[in-house]
């Protein structure tokens, strides 16, 4: 009897946790679905069943981003500015956090302090200098000059991250491979970079993500209307006393695509940071 109590119990703690997990499923996808539910709808609908499910789909909102606005283009510059920044990060970015977390120097305690306050700044704090800066040296709607500032911007945070992982790497692959010929270069970006590879990918997802979805360091920037990423297509969507809501939701979900295939190609390495499992075996 005692032993039937006690599976009783594991069996409601358990359903209780399950219980719990499904309600917050049910609360972070309720946005996405109202997204995708609005996307479907004709105007008329959305305003006369603004969170119910469409009676029929309605693709023309989809049609009509591609038609009425720049969205093509606009991927594009995004796609610009994205990979620029990520390839930037990781080529500056990762020596520095295996370097901080290796070598030792003087002033290195005070470096990785500086380096971590800089995450908590604001770019509102140094947007106006920059930009009279920037104005000087001519850089003003330059993708170029754009994707330099992500890099700084991006960078603290992404050398704070791959540091903690390479942190825990053996000092004796770095010897090893030392050992066997090759340069500290060449050690470094061919023994030790594939061993933290998930720390290294979750922090290009993340600095990705932030360059994918900046608003405003782009609508600063970049005051050419034929330079406008992706997140600057969904202002033009709303007019000066209505907004097309079909169609701002279709573009919104359009938007979205690119870093939802992102992620679900490289789920695992993500799942595998997350977890802190840097090294296998």
């Amino acid at each position: 009897m005692r032993s039937k109590g006690v599976q009783r119990s594991k069996v409601a703690v358990r359903f209780a946790e399950y219980a719990v997990l499904i309600f917050f499923l049910l609360f972070l996808l309720f946005p996405l679905l109202i997204a995708i539910s609005t996307s479907l709808k004709s105007t008329a609908e959305i305003f006369a069943n603004p969170l119910g499910f469409p009676r029929s789909f309605y693709f023309a909102n989809f049609t009509n981003v591609f038609m009425l606005t720049d969205i093509e283009q606009a991927f594009m510059i995004s796609t610009i500015l994205t990979v620029g920044t990520v390839l930037g990060v990781f080529i500056t970015a990762t020596p520095a956090a295996y370097a901080l977390s290796k070598f030792k120097f003087p002033g290195k305690s005070f470096l990785i302090t500086y380096i971590f306050f800089s995450t908590t700044i604001p770019a509102q704090l140094f947007i106006l200098p920059l930009f009279q800066i920037y104005s000087r040296l001519g850089l003003i709607n330059s993708l170029p000059g754009l994707i330099l500032i992500y890099i700084a911007v991006f960078s603290p945070f992404a050398i704070l991250l791959m540091r903690s992982y390479f942190v825990n790497t053996p000092d004796e692959l770095l010897e090893a491979a030392l050992i066997d010929g090759a340069t500290r270069l060449q050690a470094f970006w061919r023994i030790i970079v594939p061993v933290v590879r998930p720390g290294v990918t979750m922090a290009m997802v993340i600095v990705a993500m932030g360059s994918w979805n900046n608003f405003l360091l782009p609508r600063t920037f970049l005051l050419d209307i034929n330079l406008k990423p992706v997140t600057l297509i969904l202002p033009t969507l709303q007019g000066q006393w209505s907004v097309e809501w079909g169609m701002l939701f279709a573009a919104a979900i359009l938007i979205s695509l690119p870093i939802l295939i992102l992620f679900i190609l490289v789920h695992r390495q993500w799942i595998e940071g997350l977890a802190g499992t840097g090294l296998k075996g």
